[in-house]
């Protein structure tokens, strides 16, 4: 027993010993993942093309508006009331409403005010100073040469000096026409209210040499048409003054035979002429503006004299840089003289006249007919 014991302890000792003699089976290699594809690289996608982008105009600064020089305009009374100072009044502003400088004027009826005037306009930096009326000479002579940067216009006067420019209207050219008009109507009594006198009236504001010139183109016109025409001569002492107008006016129409009378008296002065005309019954001329259509039937015609054109047109030659000290002449030629067409009288100024008329003022524009300038 004893022995089997033994025998059946070696066994089991052999058997295990032989278990662990023999090899293990090799594990099975865990296959190997197969390699992962390598994943294709990404097609890089082409550059997707760019638009252009606009690039926005670089808006620029906008430039510094020009700055306007300063323009002043110096009446010898206001540009709201009367005829003459009236148009250049509006010559005055159309010009500031087309070049685009500020408006200043700077006005007076008190002739004692108007140097002072003048002078401010030149202290307060205005680089031209317009005074309108030849009584305004005395203040642009003194003023002017105190300001020798400063330029100045004078209308209907020339006051000389290097920086002083007269705007001068041929008045003897417009008023040419009138004389040839009167002479050619003062003696047709077909016309009621003309007499058989070869005798016209000419009432002047003052004795001064714009005055003048007018006076000496009548004559000059009636000379034209008959040499033995009479024309008498009065003048008022003002522009101011209708009352003294009118009674000058009757005197002549009462008194010496004048049946048509040129007023060039201002417009206060022409009321006080047109006035005596219409309650007389005979005829009228008018200045500066156009009286026609204000006493119709009564202003045979009205000379015009474009005061707005000759400012209009200095302006523009100073902002032109073309600004020149002396006299610059404005006549029938240049349309600041001229006479109106009458329409109003209609055919009591006869065919033959107005022919004879438009002749004249295309010989006056040719400078066919030279009519002569007074010398003061």
């Amino acid at each position: 027993m004893k022995r089997f014991y033994v025998l059946f302890t070696v066994l089991i000792v052999m058997a295990l010993a032989l278990g662990a003699c023999t090899p293990a089976a090799p594990e099975a290699p865990a296959e190997e993942a197969a390699p992962a594809e390598e994943a294709a690289p990404a097609e890089e996608a082409a550059p997707a093309e760019e638009e252009p982008v606009e690039e926005e105009p670089v808006e620029e600064a906008p430039a510094e508006p020009e700055e306007m020089p300063m323009i002043v305009l110096v009446p010898a009374g206001r540009v709201g009331t009367e005829g003459f100072m009236f148009l250049a009044g509006q010559g005055y502003k159309q010009a500031a409403a087309d070049f685009g400088f500020a408006e200043s004027i700077l006005e007076s009826e008190v002739p004692e005010e108007w140097e002072r005037n003048v002078r401010t306009a030149a202290q307060d930096g205005a680089a031209l100073v317009i005074g309108v009326g030849s009584t305004m000479q005395d203040a642009v002579a003194n003023v002017a040469p105190d300001f020798p940067d400063t330029k100045f216009a004078l209308v209907d006067s020339y006051a000389g000096g290097d920086n002083v420019v007269g705007l001068i209207s041929q008045e003897q050219e417009g008023t040419y026409l009138a004389g040839v008009l009167a002479a050619s109507m003062t003696t047709n009594t077909d016309l009621e209210g003309m007499n058989e006198d070869k005798v016209i009236g000419f009432i002047g504001g003052m004795d001064i040499p714009v005055i003048h010139r007018f006076l000496s183109g009548l004559e000059q016109g009636a000379a034209y048409v008959d040499p033995e025409i009479t024309i008498e001569v009065a003048y008022v002492g003002s522009f101011r003054d209708p009352a003294k107008a009118k009674e000058l006016a009757l005197a002549m129409i009462e008194n010496q035979g004048v049946d048509i009378v040129y007023s060039v008296a201002g417009s206060f002065g022409d009321a006080g002429v047109f006035e005596a005309v219409a309650e007389k019954g005979v005829y009228g001329i008018g200045s500066d503006v156009d009286w026609d259509s204000q006493v119709p039937g009564s202003i045979l015609t009205s000379v015009l004299k474009h005061t707005d054109k000759a400012i209009y047109d200095v302006i523009d030659r100073f902002l032109k840089g073309e600004f020149e000290a002396g006299e610059i002449p404005y006549g029938v030629a240049d349309g600041v003289m001229d006479i109106t067409d009458m329409s109003v009288m209609g055919d009591k100024i006869p065919d033959d006249v107005r022919a004879i008329l438009d002749d004249i003022k295309a010989k006056i524009k040719s400078g066919e007919i030279t009519v002569e300038r007074p010398e003061s």
